[in-house]
């Protein structure tokens, strides 16, 4: 008897009745839970179930919010906690980057963790808002809640703080098979049909008839089986080979950050760059690369170590290196860039064949948003060498002699897609160099090397990764690792990459296929509606 009320109770109805008639604090300690619980979707865990079930959850959450009396505000409070708990477990690894810089920064962390999920969560508490308002009934709600919060995704990742990281889309392994499609109608577009297929199981219970429930289930299921054959498809036509001409020397050194920093200590960490950079078969090899901010000096200005490195690189291959650096404006003011540059020592004199001024900067690691308040209180810019960066004019390629033009992508520039140029101007792969230091052993560098195996699948572009701290490497135009290196793996690391692919479905025509596939979708969701009013009509003549 015990056991089958037990089963009775696991009923999805009777959950949801549960849920709808919690009261406040234990609904919200559900909530905020089930939002945590649901980070684990991402990397590197990628548990895409948990997901799924925080997503049901809120649904059947908010399902109660619509019989609120001030539906608009359940809404918005219980989608934001649920929110507040994803985006607090998915990006925790912020609060490293504050106890790597020292201990008058450490104290900020956790505060800057929550200060960032709370402005992340704004958007989800929006989208829940009107959900509990004006979603439906049935099938209907399950298209609606992918919609707005797909909305919400969309708003995060372009407005106000512009930070697209841990999409829906991203639950899927980069170089997997369900995340082939990104090819097609990028992250977001499979965001939106993540979102979609993980939250059907929510029409189990609820009102809809009987035999309704189980059509969104079974649709995501067909959809499921089929981005997942159409993927395996896809990476079994595969055929990457290797870049003709080219060998990339990839360079790190393990050294904490605190330690790479300390005052004095520019001359060690020079030396451990070139005992690495010079290691043997560097004459074989045509482009050295170093992680972002590689050394702790101005290091276009700096003659005594451009001197070191080109009595090793006389002649030989480019070095392309990130590297801050300063220069007079107009007004007479010093602005200060965080760059990469391409340079070649054909004569034992350094030659800077290109330079790029990273674009999209972080908000308080490059500068300080509002930055007199905050530094009324004492609280800097993460970064070591400036108080902050200025914005560089754009996007750019670097032309080198050796191999195609490659884009150069500093740091989390590579979360943005469709930033590497295109069309006319798009490169022959792309080159990432990152600081992952800062983040420590946590799911960030992970969350972030997922990330860039998405641009390449999206573009059809070859990834070389530098990533100091983090997972370097090769990722190959399908979104896979050809070949990796280890966080803190010391030394030279050879490799040749793979070959681009033809420009993909998404790489020609960016987000008009995105654009396309939600109209799909609301014109669904219409659909539904009016095919449920003209019931809702019939049955009342019939009556």
């Amino acid at each position: 008897m015990t056991l089958t009320v037990s089963i009775r109770d696991m009923r999805p109805d009777r959950i949801r009745a549960r849920i709808v008639t919690l009261q406040k604090w234990p609904r919200r300690g559900l909530l905020f839970g089930c939002g945590a619980f649901a980070a684990l979707a991402h990397a590197p865990v990628f548990f895409f179930p948990a997901l799924a079930l925080g997503l049901v959850v809120l649904i059947w959450a908010l399902d109660g919010a619509s019989r609120d009396n001030r539906p608009l505000r359940a809404g918005f409070g219980r989608a934001f906690v649920f929110a507040l708990g994803y985006f607090c477990a998915g990006t925790f690894w912020i609060a490293f980057a504050f106890f790597s810089r020292g201990w008058a920064f450490t104290p900020f962390g956790p505060f800057a963790v929550l200060g960032a999920s709370i402005l992340l969560a704004l958007f989800w508490g929006m989208a829940g808002a009107v959900q509990a308002r004006m979603a439906g009934r049935g099938a209907a709600r399950i298209i609606a809640f992918a919609l707005l919060i797909f909305a919400a995704e969309w708003l995060r990742g372009h407005v106000l703080t512009e930070f697209p990281w841990n999409l829906p889309a991203y639950v899927w392994q980069g170089g997997s098979a369900m995340s082939q499609s990104a090819s097609i109608y990028g992250a977001w577009g499979l965001s939106l049909v993540s979102l979609l297929v993980l939250a059907s199981p929510a029409s189990l219970a609820g009102p809809a008839a009987r035999l309704g429930r189980y059509v969104p289930v079974l649709a995501a299921l067909l959809v499921l089986a089929g981005l997942y054959a159409w993927g395996a498809r896809r990476l079994s036509d595969s055929d990457v080979t290797p870049m003709q001409d080219v060998r990339v020397r990839l360079v790190q050194i393990d050294m904490p950050q605190r330690e790479k920093w300390a005052a004095g200590n520019e001359d060690l960490v020079r030396a451990r760059y070139l005992a690495a950079t010079t290691q043997a078969g560097l004459d074989a090899v045509t482009h050295v690369i170093w992680p972002e901010g590689a050394l702790p000096v101005f290091l276009l200005e700096d003659g005594e170590t451009l001197g070191l490195i080109g009595d090793q690189l006389y002649g030989g291959p480019v070095l392309v290196a990130g590297t801050a650096r300063r220069e007079i404006d107009e007004a007479g003011q010093t602005r200060y860039y965080n760059s990469v540059a391409a340079i070649r020592f054909p004569t034992g004199s350094p030659r800077v064949t290109h330079l790029y001024d990273k674009v999209r900067l972080v908000p308080f690691g490059e500068y300080i948003p509002l930055a007199p308040v905050f530094q009324s209180l004492g609280i800097d810019a993460l970064s070591n060498l400036v108080d902050g960066y200025s914005s560089g004019p754009g996007p750019d390629s670097f032309e080198f002699s050796d191999g195609p033009p490659a884009a150069i992508l500093v740091c989390y520039e590579i979360v943005y897609p469709g930033f590497a140029p295109r069309r006319e101007n798009r490169p022959g792969w792309i080159i990432n160099v990152s600081n992952d230091s800062w983040f420590g052993p946590t799911a960030g560098p992970s969350q972030h090397l997922n990330i860039a195996r998405y641009r390449a699948i999206e573009d059809g572009l070859t990834v070389i990764r530098s990533a100091s701290g983090g997972i370097s490497g090769a990722i190959d135009p399908y979104g896979r690792l050809a070949s990796r290196v280890e966080p803190y793996q010391e030394g030279a690391h050879d490799i040749v990459p793979p070959n681009s692919i033809e420009p993909t479905v998404y790489s020609r025509f960016g987000n008009t296929s995105v654009t396309v596939l939600g109209a799909f979708f609301l014109l669904l969701l219409v659909g539904l509606g009016s095919r449920r009013k003209q019931f809702l009509q019939d049955r009342v003549v019939k009556q």
